[in-house]
């Protein structure tokens, strides 16, 4: 697939006041600065512009566990609201705050663009944030979603959750990778819903601090640059930073004009070690699909058309069931959407 070179639209769920340009990882973000969910409909003033978030093309074939967000009412094409990653075959890995947008929330799981049609949607039986959670910007910003209907992740690829054993796969200086259907630009002006990808490192904490109510490091973990380049944006909110093969943090939140860092809500702690609870037993072989016609093969980012019937997971899991905003603690929060 040729697609022209575009901005990683990774954001999740976080703030409204994004950064200063700075390449060397030292924060220059003024204090009490307003933040804003990435998943929201923020619009960017056009001298704040610059298109420099660059991301790379990506494909679910690359990242087969990347799965998209909708609701219904949402501004973004097909209702792109979050990015997911899909841990099981009816559990979706995601960011607490994509549960607060308003709108009927499903998921489209297959298509490396939204917009091509196709593809498998799967609705949502239950919506399980972490019991600590109560808003982005205070820590604790995961969820696992169970769906209606098995997702058709081949040969059981599943995303892996890193937990509390993985504390030294976020030392700062290790390299992540950001993935999302966010958007590619500031206000969306190229409505592309396209799976992209970006390099982000891991920053010392402190470089994520002056901004809104403050960054904790115990949750959340600081990524990418102080300008921004690349950076998540809305769209992303819940989408996985990958170190070493597995995702060590769902997108949580970053500055309003995204020119700032990356934060992303950690995993390789006890937020890692309730996912593990609620996604339970999950090998390779956990579930098979029956298809009409016969048999079929479909390569990810591919769809066919076919009825299917699923048959129980051999391991039953143990349960059954916007980047943001950042605040100042003078700064009214406003709940993201889009």
């Amino acid at each position: 697939m040729n697609r022209p070179h575009r901005t990683l639209g990774l954001l999740a769920a976080g703030l409204a006041v994004l950064s200063a340009p700075l390449l060397d990882g030292t924060a220059q973000a003024a204090p009490n600065t307003t933040a804003v969910a990435p998943t929201g409909d923020t619009h960017i003033p056009p001298a704040m512009r610059p298109q420099f978030y660059h991301g790379q093309d990506s494909s679910v074939a690359e990242f087969p566990f990347i799965v998209a967000g909708l609701r219904e009412g949402g501004t973004r094409p097909q209702g792109q609201t979050c990015t997911g990653s899909v841990v099981a075959p009816r559990k979706i890995l995601i960011a607490a705050h994509c549960k607060a947008a308003e709108g009927k929330k499903t998921f489209l799981y297959g298509l490396d663009d939204l917009n091509a049609g196709g593809g498998t949607r799967v609705g949502v039986v239950s919506y399980e944030t972490h019991p600590k959670y109560v808003n982005f910007d205070q820590g604790y910003d995961v969820a696992i979603v169970t769906t209606d209907a098995d997702i058709p992740v081949p040969n059981g690829q599943y995303a892996k959750v890193a937990t509390s054993a993985d504390t030294e796969l976020t030392k700062p200086g290790k390299e992540g990778v950001g993935v999302g259907y966010g958007k590619k630009d500031f206000n969306d002006d190229s409505r592309d819903v396209t799976v992209n990808k970006a390099t982000l490192p891991i920053r010392e904490g402190s470089n994520c601090q002056g901004v809104g109510a403050g960054f904790q490091d115990a949750t959340m973990i600081c990524a990418g640059y102080s300008n921004g380049d690349p950076t998540i944006l809305p769209g992303d909110s819940g989408g996985p930073l990958i170190v070493d093969g597995k995702v060590v943090g769902v997108a949580s939140w970053s500055r309003s004009d995204f020119k700032w860092y990356s934060v992303y809500g950690r995993l390789n702690n006890d937020m890692g070690d309730w996912v593990a609870e609620q996604i339970g037993n999950v090998g390779t072989d956990s579930f098979s699909l029956g298809a009409t016609p016969g048999s079929v093969q479909v390569d990810p980012g591919m769809y066919v058309s076919a009825s299917r019937g699923s048959a129980p997971p051999r391991s039953p899991s143990t349960c059954a069931g916007s980047t943001g905003w950042t605040r100042s603690s003078r700064t009214r929060l406003t709940a993201p959407s889009s």
